[in-house]
């Protein structure tokens, strides 16, 4: 018997050895196969912005929650010859780039000339679109203002065809000025022109700890606008299209697509904090409903950036959303939450929100 174990321990062995070295020949044959994409150096691209700040810089993150967010970006043909462009935008003030593709991956910084590098102190996301339907693209910045002593508004550069822009947001009526994230242009009601959803970020105060019925309570600064294009001038239609322009919404992503199949454009914005990630459907008159508790059973805790597209190619769209979660788990398994269990389930179980 114990021969008999001594072979089988034996032919055990030489199994795990035999497969140990076809792993290690399987490794020595093995091509490295070429990447999809490739890292190019500014020296080749002349791209060279940075967004820098420093722990110095005021406000700071004990000031301000979201200093280390970032800026944004943009990326469209400004010119029409066919090459994308990019448009970064800076926290700090004048320090926005615009880039014109020269082609075979080069860019030429035409900031100044374009008359884009921004006035508000503090500017945060960007979006391109056709904002007067004239053919030609046009550049929506946000920025945060009216707090910590940062100044400014939004800002609606107008294309002129000829490589410069003019800043027109006041004559458009979208130079809002408050504590703004991203904007989506869309054509929510299908009158064949773009309107807009301004994504907007909360204070962190007071004003946000409660229940969802603090939904109904508007915050001029912090909740969010929904504006219609009425021959080309933007109205606020927030109250009566059923969006939330609270405090207890702390947007910080936002996505346009049809996610009921009705052929009309849905909304999806992404909440930090204790608030659920709302999910507007389009009612097709103008207004529309929030309806995530009917069709999300959680949330992402601590929603950052998120899309919407077809991610497995079976004609239904689907959401991605970004949480900020450490990259250690023992750091997640360690790290002391902003609430404890018994407010969270209480949040669940008297305040409205749902399971995150």
């Amino acid at each position: 018997m114990k021969k008999s174990i001594r072979k089988s321990i034996s032919s055990l062995c030489l199994l795990v050895i035999g497969i140990a070295t076809v792993g290690l020949s399987s490794c020595k044959k093995k091509k490295i196969e070429p990447t999809l994409f490739q890292l190019l150096d500014s020296t080749q691209t002349n791209i060279n912005f940075r967004n820098t700040l420093s722990d110095s810089d005021y406000p700071g993150i004990l000031d301000y929650l979201y200093f280390y967010n970032g800026g944004g970006v943009a990326i469209g043909d400004i010119n029409n010859d066919g090459l994308p462009d990019i448009f970064f935008t800076s926290n700090k003030k004048g320090q926005n780039k615009l880039y014109l593709n020269k082609g075979n991956y080069r860019f030429e910084d035409i900031t100044e000339k374009a008359s884009v590098a921004g006035m508000a102190d503090w500017c945060t996301g960007v979006t391109m679109a056709d904002v007067n339907n004239d053919g030609y693209l046009d550049i929506y910045v946000c920025a945060v203002a009216g707090k910590l002593g940062l100044k400014g508004h939004n800002m609606l550069y107008i294309n002129n065809h000829d490589g410069t822009f003019t800043e027109k947001s006041a004559e458009y009526g979208l130079d809002f000025s408050g504590y703004s994230t991203q904007a989506a242009f869309f054509d929510f009601n299908h009158d064949g022109k773009l309107d807009c959803f301004l994504l907007n970020q909360s204070n962190h105060s007071v004003d946000t700890y409660g229940d969802t019925t603090l939904r109904q309570k508007v915050n001029n600064q912090a909740g969010s606008k929904l504006y219609v294009n009425q021959n080309g001038h933007f109205n606020d239609v927030t109250q009566k299209s059923g969006i939330y322009s609270s405090s207890l919404g702390y947007g910080l992503g936002i996505a346009i697509g049809d996610l009921n199949n009705d052929g009309w454009e849905d909304i999806y914005v992404g909440n930090d904090f204790h608030e659920n990630d709302y999910y507007y459907i389009n009612n097709h008159d103008g207004t529309f409903t929030e309806s995530g508790a009917k069709h999300f059973n959680h949330y992402s805790r601590f929603s950052m950036g998120n899309d919407i597209a077809d991610f497995n190619n079976d004609g239904q769209l689907d959401v991605i959303t970004a949480d900020m979660l450490p990259a250690s788990d023992a750091i997640l398994k360690t790290y002391i939450g902003d609430e404890s269990y018994d407010q969270y389930k209480q949040k669940i179980l008297n305040g409205g929100f749902q399971y995150q």
